[in-house]
């Protein structure tokens, strides 16, 4: 049953007598004793600050060695005499106290109460005085750390049977006993709602409390206690379900006792709750201790069998290990929260913030490089859009850290599009947020490896760099690969990274991009860097982060307002939690990738044997196609000098033309103009403003010409007869038609993207309806490049294909864009045959099976690891009972080993 008992204290309230005649004043009440001890504490603090640092510390530590806190220890401000005054206890354990005419005999029985309370109270107590809310979470903390051993030695005896509930004896003991009462939450069934818990001398209080099943809230005198059980309870509940915070689960236990709720209630259950995931990882320490698994960076080195559990004689693989990186930015936490609770949270899962720091300063930001583009009468919209998106302010000055892409010599079109495809909010940290997210690593079998937490900032470049580092750093494992959503880019921020770099070239460290990101690139890098094409990735699509990242969404509703501890433990309790759901389905994952594979090379063999013997191609042919695909593309370099030359001085001829056509409109109002009013003066003024500006036009182009035909060494000025300028005015019609392409691709892409967040579990319903509204702004954005690219394909020669707003919204690979694109370049590609869709198509489900076939080897190797790994672990497991468990007596039970995701 759920159980949170109340542990009633005794209420005093103190009397006035009147010598030998009794009882004869009021009553002094609770608020008036407590208003005197806040000043008495009062006047003592004042005298204290006058003191010496040293002083206070002797003054507090005498105070601590009598047996009272510096905050408690002022009886005499209360003057409590037998003639003045005395105590008196209104439970019932005095009602049958005689008392006498003069009084003074419950004052006696307080003191005897107080005087044995000082006598067993524990000298290492750590009350110091509190005045504000961190200070009290502090000596809470403290208080906790120092009979934690104590209460794990406790809960393991009462978790394997040495302890068991009992009633209390009819005849009270003479040892100190902590009296529970059913008062404002009722015990269940099973627990006598009078039990009175004994307490030995020189015990905490919690110890005793334990082997009988309970935690109190409190780590020195607990008021409440709720049972084990129902904190077992919460812990299976919260790591199924993140989103159930302490909160409701507090008010589900009032709804269950028919009790009324009160805030106090949620604060005591955090406490307790805190303190029993503090038992259980202790308890969790000292198993692995016991197990020798307690060795640094152990669990990255054993979390998964399937990648780690190398057996003598088995072939390698080639990449040895397949792992997947990517950044979150919903798991954040509000800056200004949780600022009390100044507490730390270790986890084997994270790297320490000073780890990541080492990188910091390795990658500095790229500066943003703005192109002049002419805008048209007809592109106002879409200019307006341009100006908002290039001003926009969350440009950072050059000294900022870098993101994972601008580790490279020269932005890529893959780094411009992973750039522009992020969301505005995502581009920068607000500053309301201290942590904005996490940057999380797990292995193709979906276990977390390690993770860091991204404080303040996007996806900056320290943060895989400290990644990768750690990975290479702790295994000696060669040919490993990661999958990274811009890791075409990132492979060259390694390679130029002194600290990484140099070890990740010795041990063979290779990226990737992910399959459903790899599409958004352009066809080079997919050539080079999608799992589809590279040997020995198998069917894996590097894609485990999104899964991963699809849950954690869960923990964010309870994580965004917590204290910087709590926040760490939640999301420590949903990767514990993660790693032992994806350890019970390992054998379904290998199972389910076995099938897949087989599926493939059956539907798929028969096929592409069918087309290979129509069209009359082999293998090498297919294999062929992409080594020519990816020759083409790699030798179309940068434009020439010359050939950018000659595009600016026919784009400044033109100019010239254009200001000398304004000049003679101008030059001809001006003229025609009389003047003789003050409506004509201000004409001519206005006129005179124009003339001025054509003029100056006429003069920029002037000297534009005359600068590029230096550059240029021409004799002669070119006419728009001249071979060279209509050669040169093509060329230009090319550029923008390629600019007004990528505008589509670019448009294309982030729809795409918004698509796939469209579809996320448990998305908010502010944020689908953002998305649903970025995805309308889109779709017209689409509209108005598409009308701007199908007035330049007109022009081209052959005449390109129009495109439709049917044909792009079902547009899913961004080779289409590629091929289009490369069909207008200086080389006519329309006659090789890896340009035919269906070649394409044939070459596709080829390298499919290609990669159907690595993953069945990797598959026979790793069911071969797990299965010996498990054998094996039983083995161990034997020996241990048979050893350890000898002189441990807690550990003989089979399941005395506590769930990983306690803590």
């Amino acid at each position: 049953m759920h159980k949170a008992i109340k542990i009633r204290g005794n209420k005093r309230v103190k009397t006035v007598t009147n010598g030998a005649h009794g009882v004869k004043g009021t009553k002094t009440t609770v608020l008036q004793i407590s208003k005197q001890r806040h000043d008495a504490l009062q006047r003592r603090l004042e005298t204290m600050k006058a003191m010496p640092h040293d002083t206070r510390a002797a003054v507090n530590a005498m105070l601590v060695e009598h047996g009272a806190a510096p905050d408690e220890l002022t009886w005499g401000d209360y003057n409590m005499g037998d003639g003045d005054g005395a105590w008196v206890d209104e439970d019932d354990e005095f009602k049958d106290v005689d008392t006498s005419h003069e009084g003074g005999e419950y004052g006696d029985v307080v003191r005897e109460a107080l005087s044995q309370a000082a006598a067993t109270r524990q000298s290492d107590d750590v009350r110091a005085a509190v005045k504000t809310r961190k200070e009290r979470l502090r000596a809470i903390r403290l208080n906790w750390d120092v009979q934690m051993d104590a209460l794990v030695g406790a809960y393991l005896a009462w978790k394997h049977g040495a302890a068991t509930h009992t009633s209390p004896p009819e005849d009270p003991p003479p040892a100190p006993s902590i009296q529970l009462s059913d008062t404002s939450l009722r015990c269940g069934s099973g627990m006598d709602p009078h039990l009175a818990v004994e307490q030995a001398d020189s015990e905490p209080a919690n110890v005793a409390l334990i082997r009988l099943g309970l935690l109190g809230c409190a780590p020195v005198d607990p008021s409440v206690a709720f049972s084990l059980d129902t904190l077992e309870l919460y812990h299976r509940l919260r790591r199924r379900h993140p989103r159930l915070g302490i909160q409701p689960m507090m008010r589900t236990l009032c709804d269950i006792h028919d009790v009324n709720y009160h805030e106090c209630y949620r604060e005591q259950l955090s406490i307790a709750f805190d303190a029993y995931l503090d038992i259980l990882r202790r308890v969790r320490s000292k198993v692995d201790a016991a197990l020798g698994c307690n060795t640094p960076d152990w669990r990255l080195r054993n979390t998964c069998a399937p990648c780690n559990y190398k057996l003598e004689d088995e072939p390698e693989l080639t990449p040895s290990q397949l792992l997947a990186m990517d950044g979150n930015n919903s798991a954040k936490r509000v800056m200004s929260t949780g600022t009390e609770d100044t507490a730390s949270f270790d986890s084997s899962y994270f790297l320490s913030r000073e780890y990541v720091d080492r990188f910091k300063d390795k990658v500095k930001r790229r500066a943003r490089v703005k192109e002049a583009r002419p805008i048209d009468g007809d592109d106002a919209s879409e200019a307006e859009s341009l100006s908002k998106d290039d001003d926009a302010p969350w440009v950072v000055d050059l000294a900022s850290p870098g993101d994972a892409c601008d580790g490279q010599e020269k932005a890529t079109p893959c780094t411009k599009r992973w750039k522009a495809s992020a969301a505005e909010h995502k581009k920068t940290a607000l500053n309301i947020y201290y942590q904005t997210g996490v940057f999380v690593c797990a292995c193709r079998h979906s276990f977390i490896i390690k993770a860091t937490e991204m404080i303040r900032s996007g996806k900056l470049a320290k943060y895989p760099l400290a990644v990768a580092n750690h990975l290479l750093e702790t295994s000696d494992d060669m040919n490993k690969a990661i999958g990274y959503d811009i890791g075409c880019a990132f492979a060259s921020t390694v390679n130029a990274s002194p600290l990484v770099g140099p070890l990740a070239r010795k041990r063979g460290l290779t990226f990737a991009v992910n399959a459903f990101h790899g599409y958004a690139h352009n066809r080079l890098c997919q050539l080079s860097n999608h799992p589809l094409y590279k040997e020995g990735f198998g069917l894996e699509d590097l894609e485990t982060l999104e899964r991963v990242f699809s849950s954690l969404n869960n923990v964010a509703r309870t994580s965004w307002y917590a204290s910087q501890f709590h926040w760490k433990q939640a999301l420590n309790l949903f990767f514990m939690q993660w790693d032992d759901e994806k350890y019970a389905e390992l054998s379904k994952f290998l199972f389910n990738n076995y099938k897949q594979a087989l599926r493939i090379l059956k539907d798929f063999t028969p096929e592409v044997d069918r087309m290979k013997t129509l069209l009359g191609i082999e293998d090498d042919d297919i294999k062929k196609w992409a080594h020519e695909e990816h020759k083409f593309l790699l030798d179309l370099k940068d434009e020439p000098k010359e050939r950018v030359l000659e595009s600016a001085y026919v784009e400044a001829l033109i100019m010239r033309e254009k200001a000398d056509a304004k000049w003679q409109k101008v030059l001809m109002d001006f003229v025609a103009t009389e003047g003789h009013d003050a409506q004509d003066e201000a004409k001519t003024r206005c006129l005179e403003t124009a003339r001025r500006h054509a003029m100056h036009e006429m003069s920029l182009a002037l000297r534009a010409i005359a600068d590029l035909e230096l550059k240029l060494e021409l004799n002669e000025t070119w006419t728009p007869k001249h071979p060279k300028y209509e050669e040169a005015l093509a060329y230009i019609r090319k550029r923008q038609f390629h600019r007004a392409l990528d505008k589509v691709q670019q448009l294309v892409v982030q729809r795409l993207f918004e698509l796939s967040k469209a579809n996320i579990a448990g998305m908010g319903y502010k944020l689908r309806t953002h998305i649903g509204k970025a995805m309308k702004t889109r779709g017209k954005a689409i509209r108005t490049a598409l009308g701007k690219y199908n007035k330049l394909a007109v022009l081209m020669n052959p005449k390109a294909p129009m495109l439709q707003w049917k044909d792009v919204v079902n547009f899913t690979f961004i080779t289409e864009f590629d091929l289009l694109r490369n069909s207008y370049s200086h080389e006519d590609i329309s006659t090789k045959p890896w340009t035919v869709q269906v070649n394409r198509e044939v070459a596709a489900k080829y390298f499919k099976i290609l990669r159907a076939q690595d993953e069945i080897i990797h598959l026979n190797v790793e069911c071969r690891r797990l299965q010996t790994y498990l054998r094996d672990e039983e083995e161990e497991f034997k020996h241990f009972s048979s050893t350890t468990c000898r002189c441990a007596p807690c550990f003989r039970s089979p399941v005395c080993v506590p769930p990983q995701g306690s803590g």
